[in-house]
């Protein structure tokens, strides 16, 4: 009997924080409506048979998760209409737009693809006289997006003067009051897609660090110069099958993020069900991720910090999987899924930090390993799998610059160009944030922000409060109980933590919360550690682990506006959400 109720509970944890969300979010959405109705159907079914003490109808709440997650992150995801047709300008070059009539013009709107840093201006022309009315001289990359300037002037010709290196310009739009004013151009491509919108917001266009990692993946796609090189080539090659799938688009320049977040809670769940060995654990691991703020924003961008949590995660499973089963199949797997990690961003190597801890603590407590895994058998197979797997993986990524070079040493001088900027870089953020503030939620990172007549916009990364702040409780008891017990699983989970964590410590450049991504994985095992002990020496725990839960997807559903762009009214963030003064939401 308790077993049921407590499936019917579980049930309805799953089933009504989407239920709401679309009741609150995503109403004008028919598809989305649907579904609605599917789980108002699916509750009220369950809740009748509960009641007349029937047998519950089961489904897999891991799949209702992960959907659940896809329905959170595509809503509002972006648009899935952007200009596709560029004019490359160059320095000295002039482009001319040809009115019908002298025409008043109170605002330019343009959308630039790759932006080499360009300066240019607008002159205007009313009969023979011309006069300069905008410059542009930002000296920043701004990508892919719409810009508008306010302006005021009469005039029958415009010209557009490049001053400075170059960009790809797509459309271009001139309006007087709201209406848009037709015009001839003497290039092509700036105005033949002319049913296309202005959209400023984070829904048309790139912001942050989209503007490297999407307009990189842009390049590769069309073999062009790349322009980031800080950081290595899966990520950003992983972004591609978006593009090609939706175009160059928001919508497509996110699209495999968001999936891979989805994979996320699917790792989550079979790490906690190989640490905890009890479905329940496991779930609750999914449930976590599926809830996490920081999870949900970092999977909405065009950023390619995602997949590498994803590889380390399955690294660290199948290196948890080798110790308890002790084939060296999955410590193998698990150097190619480090290799992979690292490919996407070098964050990831800190988890070989963690993987020392771990060998140390194997050999320190004296793990019952087979006797072909025993001594320094183990270091040598550890070798194998993440010194000599792992680099070939982690080499064979950058595959692109040897078929452009035919040289190696080419991809030994990218390696040595990232060391130098990561190590070098000083510049001050006024979002930065030291690493012992990450687990406490101290400063959140904001991506985007706009505010408009009452309304307020804005992507921030941060932690939810349930999770952080049990995390780092939590974390501290893992402290005690590695002391105390020994326990394997404890170790695992504490050890890991701690690898991709630490490291930061040491590092003197610049830093945000979102360095801390890597790491809240293993805080969410933390928390399900936590919960697992309280409930096996207090019972009465039990409850409290499910309204636990409920507070996890409260919150969730409470910040989601922060989280992901929605449009509120400012008063709503200002006396609901921000709950610290350090908290830039």
């Amino acid at each position: 009997m308790k077993n049921r109720k407590f499936l019917f509970s579980l049930q309805l944890l799953t089933t009504i924080p989407p239920l709401l969300f679309i009741i609150v979010y995503a109403h004008s959405n028919a598809a989305y409506m649907v579904l609605a109705l599917i789980l108002l159907i699916l509750i009220s079914v369950n809740t009748y048979r509960y009641l007349k003490k029937l047998s519950l109808v089961r489904y897999p709440l891991l799949l209702v998760l992960s959907i659940s997650f896809l329905l959170y992150a595509f809503q509002g995801l972006g648009s899935k209409e952007a200009p596709q047709t560029f004019q490359t300008l160059k320095r000295g070059n002039i482009v001319t737009f040809s009115f019908p009539k002298p025409s008043k013009i109170d605002k330019v709107c343009y959308y630039v693809g790759i932006d080499k840093t360009v300066n240019f201006y607008l002159s205007g022309q009313e009969k023979l006289r011309w006069e300069k009315f905008y410059t542009y001289d930002k000296n920043f990359p701004f990508s892919f997006r719409w810009r508008c300037a306010d302006v005021h002037l009469t005039a029958s010709n415009v010209r557009l003067f490049v001053s400075k290196n170059e960009m790809m310009l797509g459309e271009v739009r001139f309006f007087d009051h709201g209406k848009v004013i037709p015009f001839k151009a003497n290039r092509p491509y700036l105005n033949d897609e002319p049913k296309m919108g202005v959209d400023t917001s984070y829904f048309g266009g790139m912001f942050f660090d989209e503007i490297y990692h999407g307009r990189t993946a842009y390049e590769l796609l069309h073999g062009l110069q790349v322009y980031e090189t800080t950081h290595p080539y899966l990520g950003k090659l992983l972004i591609v099958p978006g593009i090609e799938l939706f175009g160059m688009t928001p919508y497509g320049w996110r699209f495999v993020n968001v999936l891979f977040g989805t994979l996320l809670v699917v790792a989550a769940f079979y790490l906690g069900k190989i640490i905890f060995a009890k479905r329940i654990f496991a779930f609750t691991a999914a449930f976590l991720m599926t809830y996490s703020f920081m999870h949900l924003t970092q999977s909405r961008m065009a950023l390619i910090d995602t997949f590498g949590v994803f590889f380390v995660m399955l690294s660290y499973y199948f290196l948890y999987r080798f110790i308890v089963r002790q084939k060296l199949s999955f410590l193998l797997i698990s150097g190619v899924m480090f290799g992979l990690a690292s490919a996407v961003k070098w964050a990831a190597v800190f988890s070989a930090l963690g993987f020392v801890f771990i060998a140390v603590y194997l050999f320190v407590s004296r793990y019952p390993l087979q006797k072909r895994f025993s001594g320094f058998r183990l270091l040598l197979y550890g070798f194998l799998s993440y010194g000599v797997i792992a680099v070939l993986v982690y080499t064979v990524s950058f595959y692109d610059i040897y078929l452009h070079t035919g040289s190696f040493q080419a991809i030994i001088d990218y390696q040595v160009n990232m060391f130098k900027y990561h190590s070098a870089l000083k510049s001050a953020h006024p979002y930065s944030s030291a690493w012992w503030s990450w687990p406490i939620d101290y400063r959140p990172m904001c991506y985007y922000r706009k505010i408009h007549d009452g309304l307020f916009s804005s992507v921030t990364a941060f932690g939810n409060p349930a999770i952080f702040w049990t995390g780092t409780a939590s974390l501290l008891y893992l402290v005690y109980v590695v002391i105390k017990r020994h326990t394997l699983q404890a170790a695992f989970i504490l050890l890991a933590f701690l690898g991709l964590y630490l490291p930061y410590i040491f590092i003197g450049r610049q830093m945000f919360i979102y360095h801390f991504y890597y790491a809240v994985p293993f805080m969410m095992l933390a928390v399900v550690y936590a919960l697992r002990d309280a409930i096996k020496w207090r019972p009465w725990v039990r409850k409290y682990f499910l309204l636990y839960l409920a507070l996890t997807a409260g919150l969730f559903l409470m910040f989601y506006p922060v989280l992901s762009g929605y449009e509120v009214p400012k008063v709503y963030v200002d006396y609901g959400l921000k709950w610290f003064p350090g908290w830039w939401l």
